[in-house]
């Protein structure tokens, strides 16, 4: 009787002892763990972006005319001054004819008042000389009054003579100068149907088509500094108040071998709605970001942009999934201490892609669980 009290206390004991065993060591959970450490963190607001050229011009048609000449063509170089399209208008060709040569009419119709002004200013000048050596001899008796009176009357006749041909030159010497002026007003018309390249770049664009009938205002051409590009990225409105003038922009694409850096050179005062891929309604603003350096980008490539709002130095940090977030927006991490796990409240800072600032509840080395989202129980044993 005895010995079997013995042998079911035995029992008892192992199997209590199997119990012990298997809390303690068989519910150790496995876990990735890091730790919080001090290094620098900077926040950035991503977003795609489209290369453009900073400097680019769109040159229209001036008037009603007909596509003669189209020398270029997209994607080609040009120098400054270079002739992009030749326009023509017969309209504007038959009035200058026109006005030519009414023009030279009216100068050989002047140049024949000219050459009866210089006759009748040297018979008036012979008539006063006469009336001179008349009056001269009428005083001592050698002529009589007929004589006189009809020097005087030849002097007024003359000098009619010269005012009608004074005034016919000038009349024709004005037309002449308005005639000019309508001809230089056609020839600068002319000089329109001429489209030259306003500065050196590339042609991005050419609308029109040879021997196409274009209006006043069609665009011709458009052309663009290729060596000076810039970035335009439509932000979210929510993200706008962050980003300010200057900042430091990270610039990547997978047609580029390095990063590219730059900064915000203008943000947009209006965003508008924009329907994102996902077929989501956002509200953006277009921000233009310069670059020092464009390396191999070209006009119309797509590119990533990192705009850095804020920075830090010398922060405590830890990974973003590490960080739990409670229903009441209270922020905590699972703190390995003994082996076990301790929940710990903790204040936050700023964050990038990776990390997040850990403003309190922290300290320099402590252990965390890697991951937070294992919903491991407050006390749980853990192995490293």
């Amino acid at each position: 009787m005895n010995h079997k009290k013995i042998i079911y206390a035995g029992i008892t004991i192992l199997t209590a002892a199997g119990i012990i065993c298997g809390w303690l060591f068989g519910s150790v959970k496995k876990v990735d763990t890091v730790r919080a450490v001090k290094g620098s963190i900077v926040k950035e607001i991503i977003d795609t972006g489209y290369v453009q050229p900073a400097d680019s011009k769109d040159l229209y048609a001036a008037q009603n005319s007909t596509v003669k000449q189209l020398p270029v063509e997209a994607g080609q170089k040009v120098e400054k001054g270079q002739i992009l399209v030749v326009l023509e208008n017969l309209d504007l060709t038959i009035q200058i004819r026109d006005t030519k040569s009414l023009l030279s009419q009216t100068l050989i119709g002047a140049e024949g008042s000219k050459a009866e002004l210089d006759k009748a200013s040297a018979e008036l000048e012979d008539a006063r000389e006469n009336y001179t050596r008349v009056q001269n001899l009428c005083e001592t008796g050698a002529a009589s009054r007929v004589e006189y009176d009809k020097a005087a009357l030849q002097v007024q006749i003359n000098e009619k003579s010269v005012q009608q041909a004074s005034a016919a030159l000038e009349a024709g010497l004005a037309q002449a100068e308005g005639q000019k002026q309508s001809l230089a007003a056609l020839s600068a018309k002319e000089e329109q149907l001429t489209v030259r390249s306003p500065l050196k770049g590339v042609v991005l664009a050419v609308p029109v088509k040879l021997g196409q009938v274009v209006n006043s205002g069609v665009l011709l051409v458009t052309v663009a500094d290729s060596e000076q590009l810039e970035i335009k990225a439509d932000i979210l409105s929510d993200d706008l108040g962050q980003v300010a003038v200057g900042q430091k922009v990270t610039v990547t694409a997978p047609v580029l071998d390095r990063r590219l850096t730059g900064a915000v050179k203008k943000i947009y005062p209006q965003a508008e709605e924009k329907v994102s891929a996902l077929g989501v309604i956002q509200r953006r603003a277009p921000v233009l970001v310069t670059v020092k350096d464009p390396a191999n980008l070209k006009p119309g490539y797509e590119v990533k942009v990192a705009i850095e709002t804020l920075s830090r130095t010398d922060v405590l940090l830890v990974p973003r999934e590490s960080v739990i977030t409670k229903g009441d927006g209270q922020k905590e991490v699972a703190v390995v201490n003994k082996g076990r796990i301790n929940y710990q409240l903790i204040e936050t800072g700023i964050n990038d892609q990776d990390n997040i600032e850990v403003a309190g509840g922290l300290k320099e080395g402590d252990t965390i669980v890697r991951d937070g989202s294992l919903g491991l129980k407050e006390k749980t044993r853990v192995k490293i």
